[in-house]
């Protein structure tokens, strides 16, 4: 069975959200890359054994200013999954995270995978269901990955749950 879904990256700016979807896509890390101007848009294929999913992702840039231009709410229209994204090096970027995911669901009935990028540089900080109960319990999180676009740890896994969780929603609608 083919599939189709939006899904939207979602965090701070500079948490690493276009190097995550650049490693999936091109399985390459690239250490600079440009701040995201409101969103860019990539597709991509996830196959898994019995389905093909096509994603539609947004990729939204985490600046300040942008936030402050309220357009995101937009972005998260009928979107089937929203990733958001925090820093492990900057754990500053765990508190936003109740914003993003807040206004994910505010504007549609999607399912949240929570992502804490750049590990090889966390140097082994934990972060994890016990170190943030309230945070785990309020948005009942699909699942949980810690990733290095760096090395490539942990992104597949991101990939899969997104592919996972949309064959679910689609299985249960159809049983409806």
């Amino acid at each position: 069975m083919k599939l189709l879904a939006k899904v939207v990256l979602a965090g701070d700016g500079g948490v690493g959200k276009t190097t995550l979807i650049h490693r999936y896509i091109t399985n390459s890390f690239i250490d600079s890359t440009k701040i995201t101007i409101g969103a860019a848009f990539h597709t991509h294929e996830i196959e898994t054994e019995e389905h093909s999913v096509l994603v539609q992702i947004w990729d939204l840039g985490g600046q300040e200013q942008f936030k402050q231009m309220g357009i995101f709410d937009r972005y998260f229209k009928g979107t089937s999954v929203s990733v958001i994204m925090f820093d492990l090096t900057r754990l500053s970027t765990i508190e936003s995270i109740y914003e993003w995911a807040d206004l994910a669901l505010g504007a549609s009935n999607t399912k949240i995978i929570l992502v804490g990028g750049k590990k090889d540089l966390a140097g082994g900080i934990i972060f994890n269901e016990e170190t943030f109960p309230e945070l785990f319990e309020k948005y009942d999180f699909i699942s949980y990955h810690e990733t290095s676009s760096a090395t490539g740890e942990g992104v597949p896994e991101v990939f899969q749950s997104i592919a996972q969780t949309i064959i679910d929603l689609t299985l249960e609608k159809k049983s409806l």
